[in-house]
């Protein structure tokens, strides 16, 4: 069709819309299809990314479509050649679907519909839709060209980590989008639960980068020592989940939130390192320490989000609670914390409930022996809960009737292996990973007071060294594999929230022990020989890779 020809027919259906509007016909559902001319949007422009309902649905095939389709045809590309870098639900505020032409007529109704980023590799497009896509225009809409250009360091350092997340080599990766940030705390406006954001301004970087129907979003600080990905803006396509691991999770979250299995929808889909307990331990277990692959799995239950990890073949399934965000009922709440308070003579105020889980008790007695009580052999749904004041742990076991049972021997337990973690003050923290390096531990104190810094470089170098030594005689300098350095990689990515800028102090009276201060880009954590043990598991899974690595180059 011929541009000449498209002016005329909007002229003619200009003067339509007026003829109704002045005959009060004009319908507010309109089904006219207005092309604006397209302006192509350089790929390294500064777009505006939603920040709100990017992932509340999925984009329409009939939009996609509709999109390809008028693309291909305008700008003579092959549909085979068209992504869809970025989508966002929006309701235009008039017929024109918010691009109205000078002096045009546009129906004065509310158009729920969408907003659509487009491109072929070298460049991009902005499309504007109804809900199907039978209305559509493309944007003419200026974008700003003066972008500054990412520092390659920090650009190499983005695309290296995105590699490894999708598994890919950097070549098929493209920067699509860069744009200068301050961020508004120091987890870069990326809040985890446990992780502590100090309230500051943090200058850097937001990253898009784009493989084929992929996109990653990236937060980083300005030196690019610190870089977190932003899944909500992101767009990945996980692997498919085996099917008795999909059935086994639904069952678990049906039981759970008493949602048909037919009703629940699977959200999200991540490959995650795990312990034997799949990093989510019960009060009392004990755990293996050998690192095995698992699934993270995020499954939508009406309002509510769960997210559960689980084994690669799906024979085990565990909910974690604080990911998902899950609360226990007021009620067992309140006495649960009331005979807490009573059995510890301390105030409620200091006490906290720090893990709790649904449970089915095999009898009345909530599994707790009473040679007083005659404990009837029925199953009984109900909680365990464990409440803490910060260095003692008490477990309990609730019955569906909200009788309270004291598990002592669980509560022992956990007392054993329980140890509070103290952020480390932003005085002592270590500088910040120096560029192309990947991670950096300091060994300090024992016997001998001599302290070593070993670091891990991009290119696989270990170098060990000396604190102190004037000469550098003690340098010691090793190589790893590609493969050894890309595992560890992926640990780090997959463990990046375990690293929050705390310590894990040794015991009271202990002396002559050996401190280990690691940092990776995401933060830093220090313990020693004695604390190691009752490190987290997520970082216990580091510690163990990080030693192997040392143990079998550096003799």
């Amino acid at each position: 069709m011929k541009i000449n020809f498209i002016n005329h027919s909007i002229t003619q259906q200009s003067r339509v819309f007026t003829a109704l509007i002045l005959s009060g016909l004009l319908s507010v559902s309109s089904s006219m299809t207005l092309i604006k001319s397209a302006t192509a949007l350089p790929i390294n422009s500064r777009l505006s990314l939603p920040t709100e309902n990017t992932k509340s649905q999925n984009l329409p095939s009939s939009v996609k479509n509709a999109i390809f389709r008028d693309l291909s045809k305008k700008q003579g590309i092959l549909i085979s050649n068209i992504d869809v870098i970025q989508y966002q639900e929006k309701t235009w505020n008039n017929g024109c679907l918010g691009l109205a032409k000078p002096g045009e007529l546009c129906t004065q109704a509310l158009v729920p519909g969408w907003q659509v980023t487009v491109g072929d590799g070298k460049q991009n497009w902005i499309y504007h839709t109804n809900k199907n896509g039978r209305l559509f225009r493309i944007s003419d809409q200026k974008i700003p060209n003066n972008v500054v250009k990412v520092p390659e360091k920090i650009r190499n350092a983005v695309l290296r980590r995105a590699a490894i997340l999708l598994k890919l080599p950097i070549s098929q990766l493209t920067i699509i989008q860069s744009e200068k940030r301050d961020w508004k705390n120091s987890c870069l406006e990326l809040a985890e639960a446990g992780r502590v954001c100090s309230q500051i301004i943090v200058p850097g970087w937001k990253i898009v980068v784009g493989s084929k129907e992929q996109v990653l979003v990236y937060h980083t600080n300005e030196q690019g020592s610190v870089i977190r990905l932003n899944r909500k803006e992101s767009e990945i396509k996980d692997k498919q989940l085996p099917v008795n691991v999909r059935n086994n999770i639904l069952k678990a979250a049906a039981e759970y939130s008493n949602v048909p299995v037919s009703e629940l929808r699977i959200l999200d889909i991540e490959e995650i390192t795990v312990d034997g307990c799949l990093s989510l331990p019960k009060p009392g277990e004990i755990c293996t320490k050998i690192a095995q692959p698992a699934w993270k799995v995020t499954v939508q239950a009406r309002k509510q989000k769960l997210v559960y990890h689980a084994q690669k073949d799906g024979s085990q399934v565990r909910l974690n609670l604080f990911a998902s965000n899950l609360q226990l009922p007021q009620n067992i709440e309140d006495i649960v914390l009331s005979q807490a308070s009573q059995q510890s003579k301390l105030p409620i105020s200091s006490l906290k409930i720090i893990a709790f889980e649904r449970k089915q008790w095999s009898d009345s007695c909530l599994g707790i022996p009473n040679a007083q009580t005659i404990c009837a052999q029925v199953i009984v749904p109900g909680w365990q809960v464990t409440v803490s004041d910060g260095n003692k742990n008490w477990i309990y076991r609730i019955g569906e009737s909200v009788t309270v049972s004291y598990d002592k021997n669980a509560s022992e337990i956990s007392d054993r292996t329980n140890i509070n973690t103290v952020p480390i003050p932003t005085s002592e923290l270590p500088p910040p990973l120096e560029s192309g390096v990947v991670f950096r531990q300091v060994t300090s104190g024992g016997f001998f007071a001599r302290n070593y810094q070993t670091i891990l470089l991009d290119d696989g170098r270990l170098i060990r060294t000396r604190i102190g030594d004037a000469n550098d005689s003690e340098r010691s300098i090793y190589r790893i594999s590609q493969q050894q350095l890309q595992n560890f990689q992926e640990l780090l990515e997959q463990q990046e929230k375990g690293f929050q800028n705390v310590k894990y102090p040794a015991t009271l009276g202990a002396a002559d022990y050996l401190t280990y201060t690691i940092t990776s880009s995401n933060g830093t954590v220090q313990f020693n020989d004695i604390s190691q043990n009752n490190l987290p598991e997520s970082l216990k899974v580091v510690v163990k890779a990080w030693n192997d690595l040392n143990s079998n180059n550096i003799r």
